[in-house]
């Protein structure tokens, strides 16, 4: 049985690399994509994907637009995970 410190940095380290396949969705310029739609392409559940999303408005990596479309904010180069 594992203690429950050892199972937080696996869930972080799960967490961090459910963020990035998010934000790698909306690297390719011009990429608008719904909650839905990123989650189907990251392979994730629409609740936890439209969490991560949310957290990528929050950091201005990402803003929502009008029916509920998610597009970059503008290019800076830099990763916020």
């Amino acid at each position: 049985m594992q203690s429950r410190h050892m199972t937080k940095p696996i869930q972080t380290r799960r967490v961090k690399e459910a963020l990035v396949r998010v934000q790698n969705l909306f690297l390719d310029p011009g990429a608008r994509l719904t909650t839905a739609d990123a989650a189907q392409m990251a392979g994730l559940d629409s609740q936890v994907c439209g969490a991560l999303m949310q957290s990528l408005v929050e950091a201005g990596f990402l803003e929502q637009r009008l029916r509920g479309v998610f597009v970059r904010t503008r290019p800076t180069g830099k990763s916020i995970v």
